[in-house]
């Protein structure tokens, strides 16, 4: 028996190889996995969502009501539908009805009713003193068709009305109704105005109203209210 030292064993190497081989591979696997593709790797800016129209759009068969803010014409009547009619292109039409069956008879509405829709329903951008004095002289708004001092009022209960103009916040809609004298409703005396109505401070205010249409032009492509009065 030999007291010579014994070799120390060492273990192979050529397992750590091997791992080491397959870390490698794993690493370019991934890196190819999770690398940018294409050319340019500048961060993409995210997508600016479009600034939606201030006005709404008008729910699938919603109608224009030619009687909206109740039957009656007078001030409660016009700040009612004021108050009633949404902020889309139908109800700026249905205010503008609404104003015209207010605005259009005779005698005129007395003074109280006057300065509280000059107040409270002219836009901003109206004169509501021009408005106090221009009905206080009592004017025939028929144009003719009823002899002065004769009452008449407007009715739409045959109406119609045009968007001729549609912009956030801003409508001119053409409105078309009867006139009723003696109590009935004429077969043949029709009237047109054109309201422009403006969005301001949550509900539709008038900016002006004029002749732009003929009659027998309005009623022509007009159409009819969901109702009237």
């Amino acid at each position: 028996m030999t007291d010579a030292p014994r070799p120390v064993r060492t273990r192979p190497r050529w397992p750590w190889i091997v791992g080491a081989l397959a870390l490698l591979v794993i690493l370019v696997v991934v890196f190819a996995l999770t690398a940018p593709r294409g050319g340019d790797d500048r961060a993409v800016p995210a997508t600016t969502a479009p600034t939606p129209t201030e006005i709404s759009t008008d729910a699938p068969g919603a109608a224009v009501s030619g009687c909206i803010g109740g039957r009656e014409r007078d001030a409660a009547m016009l700040v009612a539908a004021q108050k009633a009619a949404p902020h889309t292109e139908n109800g700026a039409a249905s205010f503008a009805a609404a104003f015209v069956r207010w605005l259009y008879q005779y005698p005129t509405p007395p003074a109280s009713d006057v300065q509280a829709v000059a107040q409270r329903i002219y836009s901003a951008d109206a004169d509501p003193k021009k408005v106090i004095d221009f009905l206080a002289g009592s004017p025939n708004l028929s144009g003719g068709l009823v002899p002065d001092s004769q009452p008449f009022y407007v009715s739409t209960v045959p109406g119609v009305y045009y968007i001729e103009s549609a912009a956030p916040n801003k409508v001119s809609v053409s409105v078309g109704g009867g006139l009723v004298t003696d109590g009935a409703l004429s077969a043949t005396l029709r009237e047109s105005i054109t309201v422009t109505a403006q969005w301001e401070h949550g509900a539709w205010h008038v900016v002006e109203s004029k002749g732009t249409r003929t009659t027998q032009d309005l009623f022509a492509i007009g159409t009819a209210f969901s109702g009237g009065c």
